[in-house]
């Protein structure tokens, strides 16, 4: 199968999955090489249903590091957990809860505490609350970064304290925004930024 010179003839084709919601430009973007992921997720009836495999795309990053190791082939029989609560900042940015309608993004609460800007009265994160992270018009990369830090901080509160549908913890949240990307995603693992964002590109391809 060489699907690394010849396009696709059917538009749907540039979809991993369905279910996955992986394109081609996405996984470009995020450094990742499309052709091997198609090949894998195409032929691998465990993806099929929707119910198993990525669900909406969302993985840990255990998961996705063994995967991307594997040249993203999946072993037979595996099933790969998708149910977490797992929700973009576009359905935060239009669904927001009210309890944080009045929490600031820099707070006890998020126990994010890194500034990018502290020297810049105009643009300082100080300022922000939570929701208005959404709104930020910058997109550089500690915007893009707090809009996933937040989106994922939200997820986790939606899906509940101790919860298994747990993507990524609120402790997690506050690791990535405070070391800017850097950080351990699991044991015997560290991350830099590159990484993380290549990781949150391709888990919030569809928002």
């Amino acid at each position: 199968m060489n699907d690394k010179t010849t396009p696709p003839s059917n538009p749907a084709e540039t979809v991993v999955s369905a279910a996955a919601g992986l394109t081609r430009r996405r996984l470009v973007r995020a450094g990742l090489t499309a052709a091997p992921v198609m090949a894998a997720l195409q032929s691998n009836t465990v993806l099929a249903g929707g119910s198993k495999g990525f669900g909406h795309g969302c993985i840990r990053p255990s998961t996705f590091s063994s995967l991307k190791a594997a040249n993203w082939t999946i072993s037979q029989g595996r099933d790969i957990k998708g149910n977490f609560v797992c929700r973009p900042y576009s359905h935060w940015k239009n669904n927001f809860p009210h309890k944080f309608k009045n929490v600031y993004f820099l707070s006890e609460v998020t126990k994010c505490n890194r500034d990018p800007r502290p020297y810049d009265n105009r643009k300082t994160y100080k300022k922000l609350k939570m929701r208005d992270v959404f709104e930020l018009r910058d997109d550089d990369t500690d915007a893009r970064l707090a809009r996933y830090v937040l989106a994922a901080f939200l997820s986790a509160d939606a899906a509940g304290a101790g919860s298994d549908n747990v993507w990524l913890t609120k402790r997690q949240c506050h690791e990535i925004w405070n070391g800017r990307g850097n950080w351990k995603p699991f044991a015997g693992a560290t991350w830099d930024l590159n990484q993380t964002m290549n990781y949150f590109e391709v888990i919030f391809a569809r928002g």
